[in-house]
């Protein structure tokens, strides 16, 4: 199962400070290995086969993974506020290193599920 994190940022009593998407866009400009995606998502549904469409709320980010050297859109702005990505499987894993980033230029921290500080 696929768990996912978060880019979330607090005020001081706690309570969530949204993210606004000319915010997340640039502190994106200002992190280098990420972009800006274009157009919408297409993933194959492994069940079926069946392409299905994300669309794309103007947010989602792109990182450039030299590994397999292409980018892949990893990051997700929602209209709450927040950025979520799926947890990586490896501590050092570059998209969790950029998220780290990102959050930093945004004055927020990446959290997972439980709402539990992730580094």
């Amino acid at each position: 199962m696929v768990r996912n994190l978060h880019i979330e940022r607090q005020k001081a009593d706690g309570e969530p400070s949204a993210i606004t998407l000319e915010e997340w866009t640039e502190a994106v400009d200002h992190v280098e290995g990420v972009r800006m995606a274009n157009g919408d998502a297409h993933a194959s549904n492994p069940r079926n086969e069946h392409i299905v469409v994300l669309p794309n709320r103007g947010g989602d980010a792109e990182v450039f993974r030299e590994d397999c050297e292409r980018w892949l859109r990893a990051l997700f702005w929602t209209p709450d506020g927040t950025v979520r990505f799926a947890e990586p499987e490896m501590k050092d894993d570059p998209v969790l290193t950029l998220a780290r980033s990102l959050a930093g230029e945004l004055g927020a921290h990446v959290y997972d599920d439980k709402g539990k500080a992730c580094g």
